[in-house]
């Protein structure tokens, strides 16, 4: 697993946050030969919850973006990861999941610093990155997961 480093900021200023209020209302994107859905948000980031959250982890590569609204760094970070979600898109699912409104998923994989950016395989957390993290390691980290599929 990488592990970036951990960043702490307290004071940032001019940061402002390109959230979409998108709840699991993802596009789905077909297969040409067979008609069945590939990938659900197709370059766009979207909210998942815990009610959706281990249905749309378990298959693929999927990274997950656990933020709070009220976190300056995780505000820096969401052009990030909307930036690694088109770049994927077709290749891989990019969510992200708000930890005030679904703490027992932020539990379960012991989010305690935000952002915290999870990479999935199959169901399994196979990466993280903690703090700010620039989409050109996220892109690394999810290549060489698609490389072993």
């Amino acid at each position: 697993m990488l592990f970036a480093s951990l960043l702490t900021v307290s004071n940032i200023i001019g940061c402002t946050s390109h959230a979409s209020n998108h709840e699991d209302n993802a596009a789905v994107v077909f297969s040409k030969n067979t008609n069945k859905p590939l990938l659900e948000n197709a370059g766009e980031v979207v909210t998942i919850t815990e009610s959706t959250f281990d249905e749309k982890i378990k298959q693929g590569i999927v990274i997950v973006d656990f933020f709070a609204t009220w976190c300056k760094p995780c505000k820096m970070q969401l052009p990030i990861i909307e930036e690694t979600g088109k770049e994927l898109s077709g290749k891989s699912s990019v969510y992200k999941l708000d930890i005030d409104k679904n703490p027992s998923i932020a539990n379960r994989y012991r989010v305690q610093s935000i952002p915290t950016i999870i990479i999935f395989k199959n169901g399994k957390a196979v990466g993280q990155f903690v703090g700010i993290t620039q989409k050109e390691d996220i892109l690394s980290e999810v290549e060489n997961f698609l490389k072993s599929e």
